[in-house]
């Protein structure tokens, strides 16, 4: 979430304030420390209800701030209140047993974490790809630590595991502050919130060029992503291979979906390999490594015409209203001088969040200056969901399925935030041929 929320910052406001980021980082493992050690302590343990006090005030304010939004939005804010509301409860719960509660919840949720994360990164194999499992090993102890009752006997729990939280998220945002403060001047903040190879990082790379604005087109305009989806139809959430990862057809091979990002009249972004990719089950764990073996020669299709005329139309369109067109522009002319793809690493999916990055980069770079607003920014659960995707992605690998998530939680976002905004269409499903259940890109 810290990511994203700097990304819509911008880099000009972030390189000037990396300090402040890193500072924020540091009282907030101080904040984090001293929960912990008092939650030690007998005689220095805090109440549980002072934990619980800004979780209620947050879902309250979630609460009321679902009377007046769309059905779409209400439906993610009351859920957050609810959310919010059972943590308390739990919280507050006077029985000894609350602490083995949150404890089994925390641990729980850590360790499962954990798993999946250092699962992907072996099946991957990005860059300092042994580095995560090293930190997914370490959150795994963590969450270990929350099923065993030494040393408070259960009674510090909540204290100790909300410290423990703080600590961890604290690192990494300074760890952030620093990658800051050693960004280029001509470097776009998305470029280091996206995970990507030594290539990626030279002088002139579409990862490393500040999206500025250009001297011709206009400044703003509605940006479309089409997204096809694995099976030819919008697959339900708790589906979450087919929707997320890929979907096998009645001929055993397997498919990924696809997207593309449009902003007319002239910009199409739907990156594909030359040649199809052996998609059979007994090669896909190979090809699904992030390593240079793996990259194939890619191309760009012409336009959204062209390419569901030969294919089938897309089967969801989110369209984002007003935003920056010459920075996806100079991103766009950067990103199409290389045409190398790679399924996990550089493939259609994650160009189109790369564009969608460049499009939104400071765009709340004058409002921010508010604390009001940056707290409704905060507080805004489009911004969390749109933060938990690209932590997935960041993982694994973007996909269809996260992307679509992905474009209709900042299109949710901007609706939510600027009122010219709202007359965005956050997801619309568009019948496909009845035969089209896409390859893959």
């Amino acid at each position: 979430m810290v990511e994203l929320l700097l990304l819509l910052v911008g880099g000009g406001a972030v390189r000037r304030k990396w300090w402040l980021v890193g500072l924020l980082g540091l009282l907030w493992m101080a904040v984090g420390i001293f929960f912990v050690v008092t939650a030690l302590s007998d005689d220095l343990r805090f109440s549980p209800i002072y934990f619980a006090i800004p979780l209620l005030i947050d879902a309250a304010f979630s609460a009321v701030s679902s009377l007046s939004a769309p059905s779409g939005r209400r439906f993610l804010r009351l859920a957050k209140a609810a959310v919010l509301i059972v943590i308390v409860l739990l919280i507050l719960e006077a029985s000894w047993h609350s602490g083995v509660i949150v404890g089994f919840l925390v641990g729980t949720l850590l360790i499962v974490d954990a798993i999946w994360r250092a699962s992907s990164a072996y099946v991957v194999r990005f860059r300092n790809w042994r580095f995560s499992i090293v930190k997914a090993a370490l959150e795994f102890l963590i969450g270990a630590w929350s099923f065993v009752p030494w040393p408070t006997h259960w009674q510090g729990e909540v204290g100790v595991d909300v410290g423990t939280l703080m600590i961890v998220s604290a690192y990494g945002m300074c760890g952030l502050a620093l990658r800051i403060r050693r960004l280029p001047p001509d470097t776009s903040v998305a470029m280091i919130l996206a995970r990507g190879r030594e290539r990626d990082l030279k002088p002139g790379s579409p990862r490393r060029l500040l999206p500025v604005r250009s001297a011709e087109g206009p400044d703003e305009g509605e940006v479309i992503v089409h997204v096809w989806t694995p099976t030819g139809g919008m697959v339900p959430l708790h589906r979450g291979v087919q929707r997320y990862v890929a979907a096998r057809d009645e001929k055993g091979i397997v498919s990924t979906g696809h997207a593309a990002l449009e902003a007319p009249p002239d910009i199409y972004i739907s990156h594909y390999p030359a040649v199809e990719i052996d998609r059979k089950p007994s090669q896909f764990a190979r090809v699904l490594r992030a390593t240079p073996d793996n990259d194939v020669e890619g191309l760009f299709k012409p336009s959204y015409a062209e390419e569901s005329a030969e294919w089938c139309p897309s089967t969801v369109q989110v369209r984002l209203p007003a935003l920056n067109l010459r920075a996806l522009h100079a991103f766009w002319e950067a990103y199409r001088t290389d045409t190398t793809y790679n399924l996990t690493d550089r493939n259609c999916s994650s160009a189109v969040a790369s564009a969608l990055d460049a499009a939104i980069e400071g765009r709340f770079a004058g409002a921010a200056r508010s604390p009001a607003f940056l707290l409704r920014l905060v507080c805004a659960p489009e911004l969390w969901i749109a933060g938990m995707l690209r932590r997935r992605a960041a993982w694994m690998a973007w996909t269809p399925g996260l992307v679509l998530d992905y474009a209709k939680a900042i299109s949710a976002l901007l609706a939510h935030l600027e009122p010219r905004a709202g007359n965005g269409r956050h997801g619309v499903p568009v019948p496909p041929a009845a035969a089209c259940i896409p390859s893959g890109d």
